[in-house]
């Protein structure tokens, strides 16, 4: 029964992208706020080193040393709505400045919230409006990207 109730994660769709952007500024459109979007897609925040290595000796075997890891900005998109305008906005000015908190909400099989969230922590680095063509009949999206600096959990 218990095997029932756990859920692998067997889907991309279990998972909830969330980002919180914190404006640091005092006065402006922006002053004060905390802006918190629900996003479609996740990806990046990918975690890479490049340990270094010396062969002493010559012929011996390599001896690795530790290296931190790098992180890659975490791409965030979700579909267009209306509702995003003034938002979209506020990120033009805050691109570059503003902290960014990328949180990833794992969902059990019938998409409750459970389990450990992974948190990436940075700054925004960029928002795309999305495409526009008069004669496309597919989804506007629009982009974010965060510049990771730490990840948790």
């Amino acid at each position: 029964m218990a095997d029932a109730l756990f859920s692998a994660y067997g889907s991309e769709q279990q998972w909830i992208p969330k980002l919180t952007v914190i404006s640091p500024f005092k006065t402006g459109i922006t002053a004060g706020k905390t802006y918190n979007v629900t996003f479609d897609k996740f990806s990046g925040g990918d975690a890479t080193a490049n340990p270094p290595k010396y062969r002493p000796a010559g012929m011996g075997d390599e001896i690795s040393y530790a290296a931190l890891p790098v992180y890659s900005d975490a791409m965030l998109t979700k579909a267009f709505a209306q509702a995003d305008l003034e938002t979209q906005a506020a990120f033009r000015v805050l691109a570059g400045r503003a902290q960014a908190i990328v949180t990833l909400v794992p969902l059990d099989d019938t998409g409750v919230a459970w389990g450990h969230n992974r948190v990436y922590t940075g700054r925004l680095a960029s928002v795309k409006d999305g495409n526009t063509d008069s004669t496309s009949s597919a989804v506007r999206t629009w982009d974010v990207s965060v510049s990771v600096e730490t990840v948790s959990g």
